[in-house]
This record gives C-alpha cells, sequence and structure tokens, in this order.
C-alpha cells in the first residue's frame, strides 16, 4: 500500500454549488447544501439549466413523447417545451431563494442555459463543493444514478456530494478508509463534520489480518490525539454488500469515500453508489 503522506488536512469549503431541478432528489440536495453552508461559514451558489438538448428536441423531425404514467403518445411542440422549462425554473428559483431568506447565509441563482454536464463543470470550477440530486425526475423507485451524477463522478475534480429524495445530512456518519492521501482527507473531513460526542464509524478491510492491525492501531492514536470517539465496523472485500444490507434504506447520515481509481476498492465504491441511500460525499 501507499503510505500516507503528512500532513493531511480536511477538505476546505468557501463556496458551494448545487445544480437544482424540479425533482425531489434536487430538493433534498439543496438542503445539505444549507446544512454545510452554514458548517462552513461558505457562500451558496444554486444554478437551474436549461437544457439545450431538451430544446433541440422540439425541431427534431419525430418530436413525440410518450407519458411516464399514462403513456399517451403526444407531439413535443417547442413552446410546450419552453413553457414548461420556465415553470421549472420560476419554482426553483422562488424555493431557493424562500429558503435563503430564512437564514442568514449568501447565496444565489441562476438560471442559464447550455449543455447540463459542461456547464456544471464550468461553474463547479469557481468552487470549492458540488451538490447534486442523486438522480433527476424518475417515476420509478430506484437508486440508479442519473446520467449528470455519472458524468460528474467520472469527470470529479472537487468533492462531490450525491442526496437523494427524503434524505438529510446527519448520524450515522461512516468513512471507507484507504491508505492514501485521499483517503487521509475523506477521514480529516468526517473528523472535521463529527459534532462533539458523537462516533464516527470507519469501514476497515480485513482481507490482510496485519494491514488491518497496522491500519487499526494507526487509527486509534489518530482519534486519541483528534479527541474523537471512532468505532470499527471490519469488512471483506468478498462479504462487502452484507454491510451495505445493515444500512439499507437508511436515509439520515453520511458516507465519505475517497476516490478510488484502483480495482477492486473502485469496485466497492461503485457498490455503494448503486445500493445506498444515504447522502454520499465523495472526496477528490
Amino acid at each position: 500500500m501507499k503510505p500516507v503522506s503528512d500532513p493531511s488536512y480536511p477538505i476546505c469549503v468557501n463556496r458551494i454549488l448545487v445544480s437544482l431541478d424540479s425533482s425531489k432528489h434536487s430538493f433534498a440536495a439543496l438542503h445539505a447544501a444549507i446544512d454545510l453552508a452554514h458548517h462552513y461559514d461558505a457562500d451558496l451558489r444554486g444554478v437551474f439549466i436549461e437544457d439545450t438538448a431538451l430544446l433541440g428536441l422540439a425541431d427534431m423531425p419525430f418530436r413525440q413523447e410518450v407519458g411516464e404514467y399514462s403513456a399517451n403518445v403526444r407531439e413535443i411542440s417547442p413552446d410546450g417545451i419552453t413553457r414548461g422549462i420556465f415553470v421549472q425554473s420560476r419554482w426553483v428559483v422562488r424555493t431557493f431563494r424562500k429558503l435563503i431568506n430564512r437564514t442568514n447565509l449568501s447565496g444565489e441563482i441562476a438560471v442559464l442555459r447550455g449543455a447540463v454536464n459542461k456547464t456544471i463543470t464550468q461553474e463547479s470550477e469557481k468552487c470549492d463543493l458540488l451538490i447534486l440530486g442523486k438522480s433527476g425526475t424518475n417515476p420509478l423507485p430506484t437508486r440508479r444514478l442519473g446520467s449528470t451524477t455519472k458524468a460528474m463522478i467520472r469527470h470529479q475534480q472537487i468533492p462531490l456530494l450525491l442526496v437523494e429524495e427524503d434524505n438529510r445530512l446527519g448520524y450515522p456518519m461512516i468513512v471507507l478508509f484507504v491508505e492514501s492521501n485521499t483517503g487521509q482527507t475523506a477521514l480529516e473531513t468526517a473528523s472535521d463534520l463529527l459534532d462533539p460526542g458523537q462516533t464516527l464509524i470507519i469501514l476497515l478491510c480485513e482481507d490482510n489480518l496485519e494491514e488491518f492491525e497496522k491500519s487499526r492501531k494507526r487509527l486509534s492514536r489518530w482519534a486519541s490525539d483528534k479527541q474523537i470517539n471512532i468505532s470499527y465496523q471490519p469488512y471483506t472485500k468478498r462479504a462487502f454488500k452484507r454491510f451495505l444490507q445493515q444500512i439499507h434504506g437508511v436515509k439520515t447520515g453520511l458516507l465519505i469515500l475517497p476516490q478510488i481509481q484502483k480495482i477492486p476498492e473502485r469496485h466497492l465504491v461503485d457498490l455503494i453508489l448503486e445500493t445506498v441511500s444515504l447522502p454520499i460525499l465523495i472526496i477528490c
């Protein structure tokens, strides 16, 4: 394993970007953004993006859509799409301002037009943390990642928080620990977010018992220096899904992951993203 270089620090957040649409996932992302803006005393920027790809559908020769629930086929009109997007943007802007006005936070919201993924990427270059709903509008009760979320994970440049419908930040707070600089940053970030008296749960691989004991002892010293409570959740890569079943359906808390590219560790992250309902913070 690559040794951890000292010192490591938690993420520093001065400006938070939250991408919004009319979905319930997006509304949950906004609440999480407000919570973290309070914690970091950060400025909050919301963006609603008028998708040029969607607007372009109305100019295509086959301009029909099928209702999500009724299965009725109807014509797509440019006016209808434009009006629908305008109604959504107005609702999002009003909701954002209403929630911000209840706080002492500094916040702004912009309605932009462009390709969604490209626009979010450009906007995030000016921020320290990106927050997204885990999925867009979807009539099915699924945790499948939305296309925008997948793209942002693949091209992640700053820490990324994913939030599902009806979910809130809170406890349990869990960290998937790996021996790397990013893994240490994830750990330090968890310590920074942890309230006094709360316990941080650390997921620690025990496939190699010698490495497990080394990491456990080092983490115990780290927790003692930080004066925080920790508990260990040992796992094996083979039985990792069994642990995920223990937190299946939990909607309040936070799971912090370091960005991992190597296999098989990357498989664990993919499994978490596909199955866990908790808010997920990915550290890069």
